[in-house]
């Protein structure tokens, strides 16, 4: 059974919220090894509707990587190095910046490009910088579109060379510049519970069923994000997890997915 987004939570969290945080891994944007222009078009288009509704909207997309390999057709075997992985960013970053800034020209929505690491956010001069930096782009209207400075982010790294895939990076930001709603795109529509089904809401990690642990392309996985979920729960921040093919409506309230109420446990 599919669950809309005018649920009451989601709706009243998407009403309440004055800035929203939308995050998009790697395997969302690519299919197999081309780019889902379909679901980009329809991103932004949603994108410039809550805008247009008086939201302030930040976009965290993780692609570089993908789009760079793409580019330059790399065969090297997996697991990449850390220096495939900075040099393959490096080169799809320019390519996944424009093919958002395009869409947005014709959407009439201005764009930024904005790159982070979790080391920025432990000096107070830098977050400083950070929401001083924000909170002219939201005067302005316009989109900041967020991606991990992988040149310089080895201490990212996991230990099996993965990067972490934007997750924890995007609680981090919504924390710092208070978005209270943070909308995680994923190649579900939701998360899913041991019944096969979407969760309308979820309250207890046993409900899920066991998922993939790694994605081919994507530096995340379910296991990251779960982690990243709790964190946010845990600082307050809402989190809505949807999908690439349930996405569109989400504006208007007819997407698809799981609902998590922030709980406010724990400061950071």
């Amino acid at each position: 059974m599919s669950v809309f987004l005018n649920s009451s939570s989601i709706s009243e969290s998407l009403t309440n919220a004055n800035i929203v945080l939308l995050k998009v891994g790697t395997n969302t944007l690519m299919d197999s090894t081309q780019l889902n222009k379909k679901f980009l078009t329809e991103l932004t288009y949603e994108i410039s509707l809550l805008i247009n509704s008086g939201k302030k909207v930040v976009l965290v997309t993780s692609g570089a990587v993908g789009l760079g390999k793409r580019r330059i057709n790399f065969q090297g075997e997996k697991p990449f190095t850390i220096k495939t992985q900075q040099g393959l960013a490096a080169i799809g970053q320019i390519y996944l910046m424009d093919e958002y800034k395009k869409r947005f020209d014709l959407l009439g929505v201005e764009c930024a490009q904005v790159l982070l690491s979790q080391r920025d956010f432990n000096d107070s001069n830098c977050v400083k910088n950070i929401k001083n930096t924000f909170d002219f782009l939201f005067e302005q209207k316009v989109v900041p579109i967020v991606n991990e400075n992988d040149v310089v982010a080895t201490e990212e790294l996991r230990t099996n060379g993965a990067f972490s895939d934007n997750d924890s990076l995007s609680v981090l930001l919504a924390h710092k510049i208070g978005a209270k709603l943070i909308v995680m795109l994923t190649t579900k529509n939701g998360l899913i519970g041991r019944d096969g089904e979407i969760l309308k809401e979820l309250k207890n990690v046993n409900e899920l069923m066991q998922m993939e642990k790694n994605s081919s392309d994507g530096r995340g996985g379910i296991d990251s994000k779960l982690k990243s979920i709790f964190a946010a729960q845990n600082i307050g921040q809402d989190v809505y997890v949807s999908g690439a093919d349930s996405f569109s409506g989400f504006s208007k309230g007819k997407s698809i997915g799981t609902f998590i109420k922030g709980n406010k446990i724990y400061p950071i």
